[in-house]
C-alpha cells in the first residue's frame, strides 16, 4: 500500500524475487529494470545492496542478535517447510538456467588488475569493476571465508560452500567451489552431491550439526532459535566457531545472488 512510484515498485519486485527465490531470476528480470530507466551501474548497486541484506540479515538471525530497544514486533513465523528443493543436479526443467552469451545480464568496465591478480572467479569481479571499492573487499571477503580456522578447516568450509550454492542452485559459485574441493582431492561423486544440495553421506553428529545449521540459514533464516545455538554448542562448538559459521553460511549467500542476479556465466577454460 505504500504510495511507490513504477520504477520504485519494478525495483522492489526484482529484490523480492533476489530474496526469496534467486534461482528463478532470469536475464528479462534485469532487462526489466533496465526498461523502467535503471542504468547498469545502479543494477549493480541493487544488488549488491540486496545480496548484502541477505548476508546481515542471516547473520543477525543466525546468532541471535537482539533489539537495542524496546519492540512490539512479533517473532517471525516459519515462511515455509520445504524438506526437499531440488539442486543443481535435479531441476525442474520450468526453472531457467543461464541465459548469458556475455560476461553478465548488465555492462560492465573491464579492469586489467583484476584479471592480473586474480586466482578465482574472475567474471564475479569482472562485473563488480564499476564499484572498485566493492569488489575489492568482495575478493578479501570470500578469501577470508574461505581460510582454515581451529574450528573450521579449508575442506569443511568449502563443502558448506558448496551445499548452499547446490541448496541456491547456483552453478557458478558451485563451479568454483567444485575446484577448491577437487584440488583437495574430494571425490568427483561427493562434489556432485553437494552441488546438488545433498549433505554428505555417513556424517557424524557434529558434522550433521554444521549442515543443518547451513540449510537453515539458506531456505529459512527467521526460524533460528536459541535452542539451535545450544545444539552446535552440545556438538562442540564455541561461539567464535558458531560465529564462524554463520558467517561463512551467510556470505555463501550473498555471493549467491550477485551471481544469479547478474547471470554470471561459467569462465571459460584456456
Amino acid at each position: 500500500m505504500a504510495e511507490l512510484t513504477a520504477q520504485d515498485r519494478r525495483m522492489l519486485e526484482f529484490v523480492e524475487k533476489l530474496t526469496l527465490y534467486p534461482w528463478l531470476l532470469v536475464r528479462t528480470d534485469v532487462t526489466a529494470l533496465q526498461d523502467a530507466g535503471f542504468p547498469d551501474p545502479t543494477i549493480l548497486h541493487i544488488v549488491l545492496g540486496c545480496a548484502h541484506f541477505n548476508y546481515l540479515n542471516r547473520m543477525a538471525d543466525g546468532i541471535g542478535i537482539r533489539f537495542e530497544y524496546q519492540t512490539e514486533i512479533p517473532e517471525v513465523a516459519q515462511r515455509r517447510s520445504d524438506s526437499g528443493s531440488p539442486g543443481l543436479a535435479s531441476l525442474d526443467p520450468t526453472v531457467p538456467g543461464s541465459e548469458s552469451s556475455g560476461l553478465a545480464w548488465t555492462g560492465f568496465q573491464e579492469s586489467d588488475n583484476v584479471v592480473a591478480e586474480t586466482d578465482g572467479p574472475l567474471n564475479l569481479y569482472c562485473v563488480m569493476s564499476a564499484n572498485p571499492d566493492a569488489r575489492d573487499l568482495a575478493r578479501e571477503w570470500r578469501s577470508y571465508q574461505l581460510k582454515r580456522t581451529t574450528q573450521l578447516e579449508g575442506r569443511l568450509r568449502a563443502q558448506l560452500g558448496l551445499y548452499i550454492s547446490g541448496l541456491n542452485r547456483c552453478e557458478y559459485s558451485a563451479y568454483w567451489i567444485s575446484k577448491i574441493l577437487k584440488s583437495l582431492r574430494e571425490s568427483d561423486s561427493l562434489c556432485e552431491r553437494l552441488a546438488s544440495g545433498e549433505p554428505p553421506q555417513g556424517l557424524r553428529p557434529r558434522e550433521q550439526s554444521l549442515f543443518t545449521h547451513a540449510r537453515r540459514l539458506t531456505y529459512e533464516p527467521a526460524s533460528s532459535k536459541e535452542e539451535h545455538i545450544q545444539q552446535l554448542r552440545w556438538s562442540g562448538f564455541d561461539d567464535q566457531g558458531i560465529l564462524q559459521l554463520t558467517m561463512l553460511c551467510s556470505y555463501f549467500s550473498f555471493e549467491n545472488r550477485v551471481a544469479l542476479a547478474l547471470g554470471i556465466p561459467i569462465e571459460r577454460e584456456t
